[in-house]
């Protein structure tokens, strides 16, 4: 049963873990009120308690602010021809960011890497989520110039960074601007949940 927001409902409620996925989407317009300490606290303790429940040790996570690398991390983000594809983010009204970086093994063996950035990638996640529980808004960004903001932002323990996000108040509800409308155009388009789903077996859409 599907209620008329979208939530979806199984046994005529919606669980509270539900309920954050599916409100959860990327927002590059925030309102000019800054995140408050005490989110920030919540999502640095849910991202610390997630990776010592899953016993990961190649995962780091940061959360800078004004004043503390945010500027340097923007500026290192939108140079060069890469920096190109998000050119919002040079004007973002976002409060913080969150950087997220794997420490990869001494050896180079590959097959650890992609272990380190799995999970970093599942932290970064976790942050993701937590953020969204908070009433805050993300935008999660790979295609980013990474080179340029580790030498711009050293992160801890020499991890190399994997993606970055904008963090901050969203607005309680789109306007009138060419996310939205991309937003809106892309979501008419894509398949049914009923079609993208998996029991015992993969069904082709």
């Amino acid at each position: 049963m599907t209620k008329r927001d979208g939530s979806l409902h199984l046994d005529g409620s919606t669980s509270p873990f539900m309920h954050i996925l599916l409100n959860r989407r990327s927002v590059r317009k925030y309102e000019s009120k800054p995140a408050e300490p005490k989110q920030i606290q919540y999502i640095e303790k849910c991202v610390v308690t997630f990776c010592q429940r899953m016993h990961f040790t190649a995962a780091r996570i940061v959360v800078v602010g004004h004043g503390e690398g945010f500027e340097e991390v923007v500026r290192g983000a939108t140079r060069g021809l890469l920096g190109k594809i998000n050119p919002w983010l040079s004007f973002t009204k976002a409060s913080h960011m969150i950087l997220c970086g794997a420490v990869y093994p001494d050896d180079n063996d590959r097959k650890a890497i992609e272990g380190a950035v799995a999970e970093a990638s599942m932290a970064m996640q976790v942050a993701v989520l937590a953020a969204t529980e908070v009433g805050l808004g993300t935008c999660w960004m790979a295609g980013i110039a990474h080179e340029r903001i580790e030498s711009a932002f050293s992160m801890p323990d020499g991890a190399a960074l994997v993606a970055i996000s904008t963090l901050g108040t969203a607005p309680s509800r789109l306007r009138m601007s060419w996310d939205a409308l991309a937003y809106h155009m892309v979501s008419k388009r894509r398949k049914p949940l009923d079609e993208l789903w998996m029991k015992e077996r993969w069904r082709q859409g």
